[in-house]
């Protein structure tokens, strides 16, 4: 009998055995047709797989409990693990395939430069390779002509890498490939690095090219940083390249973050300053400053030969009044024209900001300032109507500004200019005659009471003496006209008498030419106690104190307006007492003949005129009349755009804006 073979026992696998895959044989077999097969001793793995859960806990492995439960097959539950860094690492490898030309398989070509590349990668990063892609696979070649070689190497830096070099010198180019092969993760890298380089210097170029290339928030965020920061902008150089456009729309904006709207006029001057061809654009920026938020202390500061426009030209104006053509009405309209240029006609120049008749005018330091008269046309009872109003207007920007009101009202009385301020003398109101005198000072927008005259007189005339002392001459005094003169000193704030005029007369004007006073027109009492014309010229010297006698009138005016303007003398319009008619009659006095001749009419007769002359910007500026300031003319868009800058200025005292 045979021995009895002992049994061999089944090893268990011990528990800390770890199979090594490298010990698996591996196969490999190669077919006709190209295709490679690789296997390896898959079964011992599926064996182990295949292990009884039971006989696979008894090897005491450190799982919990639920995951493996006793009568079930296979492995259990399990857990994904990632190789770090996996995503660069595979892009390292591709970019060295793509320097090798390993497996590249498309060729970019742009104007000077031609570049191998995956299809696979860099569709993957660009929409417009994709689409391309998508319908000829086969392709080869791709001709990108609009691109620069620097631009599409960072496309394709950025596909492989994820990463790419920029600065402002050459994020154009690659804003541009990106844009242009539609990579939304290489723009938002572009906008972030725009963003990132705002300040002064670089606001403008960064919004330009934000602008050229559609990046509207690195757009926004431009245009916000420069009207935040619009002060230290207009410090560099770029603030003197912008554009008028451009220059324009900041002044426009509301947003625009100044300490006051000084600042605005003075920035607007800076850049007109910086061109002299800019300054036929001086009316067009400058209407963009919102000067009826300035206080009218400050307004005053602004006047000075660098804010006066160049190549102005000095004209003749005409303001308010009452046409015939409309007699019941009043006139607002002030109209300019250069004599001296004979084919020159009448112009409109802007509008007053209210009807007005009989009221007073006045040029100082380049500005016009028009104060008192009559608001209503009421022939029965003028002085009922007399205002108090005192408005002025800059002929650089085309606007008037409301300032402090007189402290009486008045009509038929006289304004006069000396040292910086205005003096209202006379005249009279519902309470009667005046002998009050009052002065306005620009610089704190206020009037103030002066020494009155001896006696109240109303349509009476004044005219500032070389000295800076107001000669005052005829007028109304105790119900007849007279012949009294009186000069009033600005610096005593006295009054003294002067040797009186040959003829009394009221309702005529005053001026000052050559050193000398020119009294003009009017109207007296005839020897039947009739109204009738004065048509004597008389004329003042100051260095003898004595009146003398010039070339008569041709035609006799009263309410009528009187002007030097160069070495001429100017009246217009008036009341003809001898025809009872109103007058469009222009008649130019010239000393140097002693002659009187006709210039053009007005456009039509007018009484109670006033007449100036004033600089005005040169006619090819482009202006635009504005009333913002103007209570009773604002429109309720515009008061909301006007009030948004108001927290950086300061109101005026007693000024209306």
């Amino acid at each position: 009998m045979a021995p009895k073979r002992k049994a061999v026992r089944q090893r268990k696998p011990a528990a800390d055995a770890i199979m090594d895959p490298s010990s698996l044989p591996v196969k490999v077999e190669s077919r006709g047709d190209g295709v490679v097969v690789v296997e390896t001793a898959v079964k011992k793995i599926e064996q182990i797989a295949a292990l009884d859960i039971a006989q696979l806990n008894s090897l005491n492995l450190p799982l919990p409990p639920p995951v493996i439960k006793p009568g079930e097959r296979g492995l259990g539950l399990g857990s994904e693990l990632t190789r770090p860094l996996h995503g660069n690492a595979l892009l390292d490898e591709l970019s060295k395939m793509r320097q090798e030309k390993f497996l590249t398989d498309l060729e970019l070509a742009c104007k000077t430069k031609a570049f191998d590349v995956h299809k696979l990668v860099i569709s993957s990063v660009s929409q417009y390779f994709r689409e391309i892609l998508a319908k000829d696979p086969g392709m080869k070649r791709l001709e990108l002509p609009s691109l620069s070689p620097l631009g599409l190497a960072n496309v394709i830096t950025f596909a492989y890498m994820g990463r790419v070099h920029m600065s402002l010198y050459t994020i154009g180019c690659t804003v541009s490939a990106a844009a242009t092969l539609q990579i939304p993760q290489l723009l938002k890298m572009c906008m972030d690095f725009l963003l990132a380089e705002l300040n002064v210097q670089t606001c403008v170029y960064i919004w330009n090219i934000a602008a050229a290339y559609g990046l509207l928030p690195v757009c926004t965020a431009a245009r916000r940083f420069v009207l935040e920061n619009f002060v230290q902008f207009a410090e560099t150089p770029l603030f003197t390249q912008l554009t008028l456009e451009q220059i324009s729309a900041f002044l426009q904006d509301d947003s625009l973050v100044l300490p006051s709207e000084v600042t605005a006029f003075q920035v607007a001057n800076k850049w007109l300053d910086f061109d002299a061809s800019r300054q036929s654009h001086a009316a067009e920026l400058l209407s963009h400053v919102r000067f009826e938020t300035i206080p009218a202390s400050e307004l005053n500061t602004l006047q000075s030969r660098r804010t006066q426009v160049r190549g102005a030209q000095q004209t003749l104006l005409t303001i308010g009044g009452r046409p015939s053509l409309t007699e019941r009405a009043l006139s607002r309209e002030v109209l300019w024209r250069d004599p001296r240029d004979g084919g020159a006609t009448w112009r409109h120049l802007t509008q007053l900001p209210a009807k007005s008749f009989n009221q007073c005018v006045a040029v100082m330091d380049g500005f016009l300032y028009v104060a008192g008269g009559e608001d209503q046309n009421d022939a029965r009872n003028q002085a009922k109507h007399a205002v108090s109003t005192l408005s002025r207007y800059d002929p650089r920007f085309n606007t008037w500004l409301h300032l402090a009101s007189m402290r009486q009202r008045r009509t038929h009385f006289s304004l006069s200019a000396s040292g910086g301020r205005l003096f209202a003398i006379g005249g009279r109101n519902v309470e009667g005659l005046l002998a009050t005198t009052e002065s306005y000072l620009p610089a704190s927008n206020t009037w103030q009471m002066k020494a009155p005259m001896e006696v109240p007189r109303c349509c009476h005339s004044s005219a500032t003496l070389p000295s800076g002392d107001i000669l005052v001459s005829g007028g109304y005094i105790s119900c007849a006209y007279s012949r009294s003169v009186a000069r009033y000193s600005t610096e005593s704030d006295t009054w003294t008498e002067q040797a009186p005029m040959e003829t009394p007369r009221g309702w005529h004007c005053s001026a000052t030419l050559g050193g000398k006073v020119y009294v003009v027109g009017g109207s007296q009492l005839g020897s039947g106690g009739e109204r009738v014309d004065v048509l004597s010229v008389e004329v003042f010297s100051p260095e003898s104190g004595a009146w003398g006698r010039v070339a008569s009138l041709p035609l006799g005016v009263s309410t009528a307006g009187l002007s030097p303007l160069g070495d001429k003398l100017y009246l217009l319009g008036g009341w003809n007492e001898a025809e009872k008619r109103y007058k469009a009659a222009v008649q130019k006095y010239d000393p140097a003949t002693d002659s009187w001749s006709k210039a053009e009419d007005l456009p039509e007769p007018t009484v109670g005129v006033s007449c100036c002359s004033l600089t005005l910007p040169p006619r090819n500026a482009t202006r635009r009349q504005q009333h913002r300031n103007t209570p009773g003319h604002e429109d309720p868009q515009q008061a909301a755009k006007n009030r948004s800058r108001e927290s950086s200025v300061a109101p005026a005292q007693n000024a209306k804006a």
